[in-house]
């Protein structure tokens, strides 16, 4: 911690340095220019000056003009500013050609995860490990496992553009690439000092974010060489659900029954009914239970803070006493049937994160001919999760003896009348007494890059080698978490464990012990990840020889690459015998491993045709990657991509990529770690939830397969004493999953065809250009883990997975059940290269700029129609097509929204030095991925959502900028997916409401 302190000390340090030298340099950067024309002009604007050969996002040749083969999307430094928030993730996901992935939504986690408060971008929705990131073009450390790379620790303020390729480019970067590409380009040749601040605030006086920078370059050694330096602090406050209308805390429907008072179940040892209804109407007064056949009580008891009983789940609540709060209220969970939900009203919306990021970059002429960089990074930052109190139910639940003295009178007869009135019982409690879990993410990420480049003096012939060493070091902290080992001694105590705290614990009612007992129960647990990458790469490319079309030109290069992981996780979260001992936090084990890999690759541009009728100009350029990994063997990737300008407005381009994805040190070493999983409340009317439970669709007599499912349940372990009232009590499950050593490469087939379309008319119309680009990705053999909501269901036969209900289905193995309570016990989700995918879709990009007065207006819209989204979970499987749903994802990060239709559409109008924009943000309507599998589900979609924002910009002289701007500008409410109250997709929509910002630049 004393280290942590000492860094950002000298990074504090650091940014007051360079407000010091700002009278000493002199200003020579521009100020951010107009929105382009065209997208021609958009694909110039990226490109670094006409000076030498340019090497494009996509490519290793050099050329001399930025014109690409694929398409590429560029963001702009504006682009990313006008978004209004402090993280470039927001820009990303906005985008028409990505989904929503993990990111600044995720405000807490009841999970051990190895992600933690980062944030990803999921291209065409499959996920980040798929997206490869670049910064100018080279790989970047990984921050987690499964080989994703984290938005948080990019130099942002030296960000000049962002391009996006979709589409395989394995050839031309290696793994990773099966999705597409998000380059990041650096300012480059920068001189003097660039200021920049920005701050905002919500509607609801919350999520506040700040941000400052600062950036020093110059000339040195008789401009032989250049320097940059920039410092970057963001800090971004948590928001809340509370305080918004659009959240609730209390559901209409059964959710969680795991409530501070406490329950108790009783499993296959029901007491008698009788028992039960001496107490409760003959004590208190309530109308009679009723309970099984066999005259049996099947719900749960609830004691009340008085020492009374409750009776709750799937019978009518009586006797609670104590107020309904947030924590505790009544719901009506059937016919008859009502139980007590828990809720939380701490949650967040936005994480926090605080952050420091330092980059360094020198380069030197050695001589005329050969130059030389080197380059740094560093970012340190810390996020907080918080989310609700430890729950001990499920598999955390708490056994009780009934020697307990704490035990009502009342309770113990009920006790007394079961078959084996000794057997302790099984306990729910929330721990609220322990206050909300709360995960510390604490990250250092540094790495250093250094290499040559010159002209090897034959022909144009170039050369480039560099190497790079990159480090990830993670820890996770975590509070809240309740000792399994102390809350058993305490329980089992013959005195209820006076002698172990003061005053004892009594678990039964909302009542709060001593802090000594709290501070014997709580416990703090520690986990650290580091991950290492170590990178050389060496290439050369020139031209061959010419043609009557224009030169033939090749590249040709090799690099080694190594990865390695190591995870150690608090050994209270990792026991000897397979256990954990903090309830509410995952098992984890201690994993490590590494993997090398070592490539060649080559490609070769190649003049067709031209200045022909229609053919202006027609190149091809073929390229080849070979790979041999230490863990899965050699692997090959090749592409064909076509250029066909017809004519000077019209181009056409396509191609084919044959891209791999090799599994990453994470997928093959990652430890084995049990996280909550929703499965959804069971419902009549849906497939949400476990299929036992009597509430579930498959339960009910309108279904012709009951009875099978009945059996199937039994065979699962389901005691039959109470398989006819068995209700699970919670919407989530606790799945095991971990890294898998067997697992193979992935292998995508890319395709994409498209052209653009320059305006060959004059006057208002002139500046007006379209582009229209088709692209298919198909890959086999994906890596991933089985979606555990899925499991139950194809179990139990949705989408005729198991039409004859055999317990030995390969979902039904998935599955394993407590024989005493009947509810799930960590059901596997395991690695495995046996999912296939296929998206297919079309994206549009329009722009226009035309004179308005004495102004001008420019119109910008990046529209993408998806027609295909397509999974296949298993070999013979069903193939289900999710285009135009939402709730499904490939995998946890990837995001759950596939819209058909989404766009974002800007307007701005600029005059003089001041510029007013209009950002039109549209996402498509969708039914609920549940209605995919079975097409009867009521499951409830989303509707068409629509939400616009407001930016302004002026310069006050060559020098000095302000900003500002309002996101979500009528304060459009996200819209609410499935049945249960408040569910939103935080990474896809706006949850946090309307949002202002202010920010300004200024350069000297």
């Amino acid at each position: 911690m004393h280290q942590r302190l000492l860094r950002r000390s000298i990074l504090a340090a650091g940014t007051c340095t360079l407000a010091l030298v700002a009278t000493q340099v002199a200003a020579q950067t521009a100020l951010p220019e107009s929105p382009p024309a065209s997208i021609e002009e958009a694909e110039q604007s990226a490109a670094p000056p006409p000076a030498e050969d340019i090497v494009i996002t996509g490519s290793r040749i050099a050329r001399p003009d930025y014109v690409a083969n694929s398409p590429i999307v560029s963001l702009s430094q504006d682009t990313l500013e006008n978004t209004g928030r402090v993280t470039v993730e927001s820009a990303l996901t906005q985008l028409p050609q990505f989904s929503g992935a993990f990111g600044a939504a995720n405000g807490g986690s009841t999970s051990t995860g190895l992600n933690g408060g980062q944030a990803y971008a999921s291209l065409r929705g499959l996920g980040a490990k798929r997206t490869l990131l670049l910064l100018d073009g080279r790989r970047i450390q990984p921050s987690n496992p499964d080989g994703s790379v984290d938005l948080n620790i990019l130099p942002e303020a030296l960000i000049e553009n962002i391009e996006v390729i979709t589409g395989g480019a394995s050839t031309t970067y290696g793994s990773d690439a099966t999705a597409g590409v998000v380059n990041f380009r650096l300012k480059r040749n920068f001189k003097g000092l660039e200021l920049n601040g920005q701050t905002g605030v919500s509607n609801y006086g919350d999520g506040n974010s700040y941000r400052l920078t600062g950036t020093v370059g110059s000339k040195f050694a008789d401009d032989r060489g250049s320097a940059v330096l920039s410092v970057d602090y963001t800090r971004r406050d948590r928001a809340f659900q509370q305080g918004r209308d659009y959240y609730t805390f209390r559901q209409s429907t059964p959710g969680l029954s795991t409530i501070p008072q406490g329950t108790a179940l009783f499993g296959a040892n029901l007491p008698r009914l009788q028992a039960v209804n001496d107490v409760f109407q003959g004590q208190y007064g309530t109308p009679a239970l009723r309970g099984n056949a066999a005259g049996r009580y099947t719900g749960q008891i609830g004691f009340n803070t008085d020492q009374t009983l409750f009776s709750t789940v799937g019978v009518p609540v009586y006797n609670f006493r104590d107020p309904q709060t947030d924590e505790a209220y009544i719901v009506n969970s059937g016919t008859n049937s009502q139980q007590i939900n828990f809720g939380y009203n701490g949650s967040s919306i936005q994480a926090d994160l605080s952050r420091w990021t330092l980059f360094g970059k020198a380069d030197y002429d050695v001589t005329d001919n050969v130059k030389a960089f080197v380059q740094a990074t560093y970012t340190t930052y810390t996020t907080i999760g918080i989310t609700n109190p430890t729950l001990a139910s499920n598999v955390y639940a708490l056994s009780v003896p009934t020697t307990n003295p704490y035990i009502p009178q009342s309770f113990q007869t009920i006790l007394q009348s079961r078959d084996r009135p000794n057997d302790p019982f099984v306990f729910y409690k929330a721990f609220n007494i322990l206050g909300p879990r709360i995960q510390r993410y604490d990250y250092d990420v540094y790495q250093f890059t250094a290499g040559l480049s010159g002209k090897v003096g034959i022909r144009d012939w170039t050369w480039d080698v560099y190497a790079s060493t990159s480090r990830t070091k993670y820890s996770n902290e975590q509070r809240g978490g309740a000792s399994a080992s102390a809350t058993a001694q305490l329980l089992n105590s013959p005195t209820g464990g006076s002698e172990l705290c003061q005053g004892g614990f009594n678990p039964f009612g909302n009542l709060t012990p001593s802090q000594a007992c709290i501070d014997f129960i709580s416990r703090r647990t520690l986990n650290t990840n580091e991950l290492k990458q170590r990178t050389v790469e060496g290439t050369m490319q020139g031209s061959l020889f010419s043609l009557p079309a224009g030169d033939v030109r090749f590249a040709l290069g090799a690099d080694y690459r190594f990865n390695g992981y190591s995870f150690t996780p608090d050994t209270q979260l990792s026991l000897p015998n397979g256990t954990s001992d903090i309830l509410g936090y995952s098992v984890l084990r201690a994993a490590d491993g590494e993997v090398n890999t070592g490539e060649l690759f080559a490609e070769l541009l190649v003049p067709v045709l031209h200045d022909l009728p229609l053919i202006q100009q027609l190149d091809l350029d073929l390229g080849y990657r070979y790979s041999k990994y230490d863990t899965i063997g050699g692997v090959h990737a090749y592409k064909a991509d076509l250029t066909w300008r017809v004519f000077e407005p019209l181009r056409l381009r396509g191609g084919y990529n044959r891209a791999i994805r090799a599994p990453s040190v994470g997928e093959l070493f990652a430890p084995i770690s049990t996280a909550s999983v929703a499965v959804g409340t069971a419902s009549a009317t849906t497939t949400n939830g476990d299929p036992c439970d009597t509430r579930s669709s498959y339960r009910q007599s309108t279904n012709a397969n009951a009875a099978a499912v009945r059996n199937l349940c039994l065979a699962q372990g389901i005691p039959a004493n109470f398989i006819d009232s068995y209700q699970l009590g919670t919407a989530q499950v606790f799945a095991l999953t971990g890294g898998n050593p067997q697992l193979k490469e992935e292998v995508a087939d890319t395709f994409s065809a498209g052209g653009v379309l320059q305006s060959p008319f004059a006057g208002m119309f002139k500046n007006l250009s379209l582009s229209v680009d088709f692209y298919s990705i198909k890959i086999k053999g994906a890596v991933g883990p089985l979606n555990i909501g899925q499991v139950f269901q194809f179990c139990f036969n949705s989408g005729g997975n198991n039409p004859t209900y055999s317990a030995t289905n390969y979902y039904c193995s998935l599955i394993t059940r407590r024989t005493d309570t009947g509810v799930p016990l960590n059901p596997l989700q395991p690695l495995l290269n046996l999912g296939n995918y296929e998206v297919r879709g079309i994206d549009f990009q329009f722009d226009w700029r035309f004179p308005v007065g004495p102004g001008n207006v420019a119109i910008n819209s990046a529209v993408s129609y998806l027609d295909t989204f397509k999974v296949r979970a298993l070999p013979g499987a069903p193939t289900y097509d999710y285009a135009g749903s939402i709730g499904y994802n490939v995998d946890t990060t990837a995001g759950i929204a596939h819209p058909r239709w989404k766009a974002i559409t800007s307007f701005n109008y600029s005059l003089g030095q001041a510029s007013l924009g209009l950002r039109w943000r549209y996402i498509d309507s969708m039914i609920n991925s549940a209605k995919v599998v079975t097409p009867a589900s009521t499951t409830r979609g989303v509707v068409a959502y629509n939400v616009f924002d407001l930016n302004a910009r002026f310069e006050m002289d060559e020098t000095t900028e302000f900003r500002l701007g309002a996101t979500n500008l009528f304060n459009r409410a996200p819209p609410q997916y499935g049945d249960i109250e408040a569910t939103y997709d935080a990474q896809n929509y706006d949850v946090i409401g309307r949002y202002f910002f202010i920010g300004a630049t200024k350069k000297f």
